[in-house]
């Protein structure tokens, strides 16, 4: 049994208050591979589509098994053919060239070829809130053959080649998208892939299943013969589900972390730390810089002052986590700065900025009053928001919890924007400008896209388009 690994909690600097990097464990019941059978998974939230072209985090972990990347990406984090058999970079990093396997069909039998590629990556480039920026220097892409793919690109972009694997960049089929919008097409629920699995059904508000691949190009895989993934949403209803072995498999710590010690001492099951090395996952608290009171940057330093991480990493994530002083996780040691420290737990401190912006205590004691979302995604973060509502109280902000539905609370934040405070977990990915640059590039403000730059630092109305992005390059309240 492998040994759940304590991560890292960021706090971060800039439009990002606190940040951590909170590990996700898989729990699964201690039993050999084999040829055959029917895996049950459970997850907490239905996802929205079932095929991951604007990252639906509740697609990714089982959609990559219908969808595949040209890459496939293993725990050392190599790059390994998959849909592409090789690649050469040019010296200048201005090409990338793919050769492509000749002998992979869609699950409707047309053949996949590189149209399908260039059709996917520019896709992606458009509407998904990570590729935004990683094909952002991808000028054009050339198809010579069906089976080659080039990438041309106005500067090199080192980071590309990693998001490419399947979670990062899913190849779909142009026959059955072009033509139409993606993010409402049919398929994204229905979906028709290349990878080992192929879509049965998906009956709401209950499970979905993905049976066999009898034509999968890479025989004899793959060995289950079917997928059952469950919807799940209570944490004490998937717990008693692993235990009485409805449930083989849970992601992304299926159980209440009270309950890690006691199944870490269960010999009937592993609990799977592996796996995260492309996730670095981020628990965030993200600003409105349009609410009236954040736009103030001595206001959001109080709120970093009013929080005592410690307390705070032991209450809500019961030790699982370490403070940090930026968005990037201490775990990414190639892009992580450890000389940094955290904003100190001082609440006079914060009492003064407070004071120094302008607002006073009311006769009630409140200065003012604040609306904190949480992502229903991760159970943690109805118990964070209740942590920085008791926290704030105590320096005078005021805060109420608006709890949702998991696509209500993506409508209101980045349709919307009807959040002042929000809680949410994003992760690093396998480099900065992956996981990291989206939340915070100025480009990447788009209105409903999804795990974009939601802060905003462009007022509605101050003449700039908010649904494509504000350009201004020095900006008067960035902190």
């Amino acid at each position: 049994m492998s040994k759940i690994s304590r991560r890292d909690f960021t706090k971060g600097l800039g439009l990002t208050v606190f940040a951590a990097s909170v590990f996700a464990p898989s729990v699964l019941r201690a039993e050999e591979a084999q040829r055959g059978g029917t895996l049950r998974i459970a997850v907490q939230t239905e996802p929205v589509s079932l095929t991951d072209l604007q990252q639906n985090s509740a697609t990714s972990g089982v959609g990559a098994r219908v969808h595949e990347g040209l890459i496939h990406v293993d725990y050392d984090l190599t790059p390994k053919p998959y849909l592409a058999t090789s690649w050469e970079i040019a010296d200048d990093g201005l090409t990338y060239t793919f050769k492509l396997r000749e002998d992979v069909k869609w699950h409707d039998g047309q053949p996949f070829t590189s149209a399908d590629v260039a059709y996917s990556i520019l896709t992606l480039k458009e509407i998904h809130p990570r590729r935004r920026i990683t094909f952002a220097n991808v000028t054009s892409i050339d198809t010579p053959d069906e089976y080659t793919v080039v990438l041309n690109l106005s500067q090199p972009a080192p980071y590309l080649l990693g998001a490419l694997s399947s979670q990062g960049t899913p190849i779909i089929a142009r026959h059955l998208y072009e033509g139409s919008d993606p993010t409402f097409n049919p398929h994204n629920v229905a979906p028709v892939g290349t990878g080992p699995y192929v879509f049965k059904e998906w009956v709401r508000g209950s499970h979905y299943i993905l049976e066999r691949n009898p034509n999968y190009w890479d025989q004899p895989k793959p060995h289950l013969d079917a997928i059952v993934v469950q919807f799940i949403p209570d944490v004490a209803a998937r717990t008693a589900a692993l235990e009485s072995g409805e449930i083989d498999l849970g992601g992304q710590t299926p159980i209440s972390f009270f309950d890690i010690p006691r199944f870490e001492a269960n010999p009937e099951f592993t609990i799977e730390t592996r796996g995260a090395e492309l996730s670095g996952n981020l628990n965030q608290v993200f600003f409105n810089l349009e609410n009236e009171y954040l736009k103030d940057l001595r206001v959001r330093q109080a709120i970093a002052h009013a929080i005592d991480l410690k307390d705070y990493i032991n209450i809500v994530w019961l030790g699982y986590a370490v403070p940090a002083p930026t968005a990037i996780v201490p775990g990414m040691k190639h892009f992580h700065d450890s000389s940094l420290a955290p904003y100190t737990f001082d609440l006079a401190k914060a009492e003064a900025l407070l004071d120094e912006a302008g607002f006073a205590r009311q006769a009630d004691g409140t200065r003012f009053r604040l609306r904190i979302l949480h992502n229903t995604i991760n159970s943690r973060l109805l118990p964070a928001a209740e942590y920085f509502r008791s926290a704030l109280a105590k320096v005078g902000i005021a805060l109420d919890i608006n709890s949702s539905d998991f696509a209500t609370y993506v409508q209101k934040i980045y349709t919307e924007r009807a959040f002042d405070l929000d809680v949410q977990t994003l992760v690093n990915g396998y480099d900065p400008t992956d996981g990291i640059q989206r939340a915070y590039w100025s480009k990447n403000i788009k209105e409903g896209l999804p795990w974009s730059n939601q802060n905003s630092l462009c007022e509605r109305g101050s003449g700039r388009d908010f649904r494509t992005g504000c350009y201004r390059a020095e900006r008067e309240q960035a902190p």
